[in-house]
């Protein structure tokens, strides 16, 4: 056979074999991702996830759903009430796990897709409410967000290295994110808690209405420490100078996690692979839609997954591909 048969043959099979390992496209589906309250970041964000991802893919029609939350997002997958799912990665390690808020009932039928944003501490009061640390919250009502977010067991954790428990020193209060300025600036609580990121709708709200008379309370740095130290899924962050009306300077000690979207383990590979493509080589267009998908990217796309969850393989086939993972 002459040297240019050879050649064409090598090429054919090289081709053959390219086309063999090329993700097939995902089917006509409809699926639900599961988000936040109306007033958290995570319900605009998942809407502009939604229609990035539908853009790229027509058939996947994909509905953003109003949720109470990380807790709340974890159980609907637990019950395959939802194909994908906004999570925190504290969160989702302590689903696996059983521990937490999830005790005796481990979640494990999701899988990573792909990692974003941090999401941070924030407490918000009014300075005539006298408190001026977490520690003066005894006695006090304090908003955790909607039932099944992420503030309520996050604020249980930090109130209980002041030495006050849950309904014994300090009573909660279950109010979703746009709620907490009205409720608070009304006297039914006392202070809210919502871990977002840095601006978040609540926070910008209540500032923008009284400015430096809202105090933002953070852990003193002792207490920080020791309960990163104890909580190694969390890490040390700062809320930024001039996101918040009569905020100028940053406010230290804050800490947070990693936002990180995750899906039901019967999403097929083809779909998976989808979402994580379409996410990332449309970046530009989600941060058009969303500003808080800024770190949504490609350096950001194992943030907050590994090592704590495992990855859907139709996420791994696409982030090796792109040489996000070895």
């Amino acid at each position: 056979m002459p040297k240019i048969s050879y050649w064409l043959a090598a090429v054919a099979a090289f081709a053959s074999g390219t086309a063999a390992a090329q993700m097939p496209a995902p089917k006509q589906q409809f699926m639900s991702m599961a988000t936040s309250s109306v007033g958290g970041s995570w319900f605009p964000l998942g809407g502009a996830m939604a229609k990035t991802i539908t853009d790229a893919y027509p058939q996947l029609k994909i509905t953003a759903e109003v949720t109470g939350g990380t807790g709340d997002n974890l159980k609907l997958l637990k019950n395959g009430q939802v194909e994908l799912a906004l999570s925190t990665n504290d969160m989702a390690y302590l689903a696996t796990k059983g521990e937490g808020a999830f005790k005796g009932a481990p979640i494990n039928n999701f899988k990573g897709l792909l990692g974003g944003h941090a999401i941070i501490w924030q407490v918000y009061t009014l300075k005539s409410s006298g408190i001026r640390s977490l520690k003066d919250f005894k006695g006090k009502r304090l908003s955790l967000g909607a039932a099944g977010s992420i503030g309520g067991p996050t604020g249980q954790i930090v109130m209980e290295a002041y030495g006050l428990k849950m309904n014994t020193d300090w009573k909660p209060e279950y109010l979703g994110h746009s709620d907490g300025p009205g409720a608070l600036l009304d006297g039914r609580v006392d202070g809210v808690l919502i871990i977002s990121s840095a601006p978040t709708a609540a926070v910008t709200d209540i500032t923008s209405r009284r400015g430096d008379e809202v105090l933002l309370l953070n852990p003193e740095k002792e207490i920080l420490d020791k309960l990163i130290e104890k909580h190694p899924y969390w890490f040390p962050a700062t809320i930024p100078g001039g996101v918040y009306k009569g905020h100028p300077n940053d406010i230290p000690n804050s800490f947070g996690s990693a936002t990180i979207l995750v899906a039901h383990e019967k999403v097929t590979d083809e779909a998976a692979y989808a979402v994580v493509k379409a996410l990332i080589e449309n970046h530009g267009k989600l941060v058009a839609a969303n500003a808080m998908a800024k770190e949504w990217t490609k350096e950001n796309a194992t943030r907050g997954i590994s090592g704590v969850v495992p990855f859907h393989p139709g996420a791994e086939k696409y982030l090796k591909e792109a040489g996000i993972l070895k």
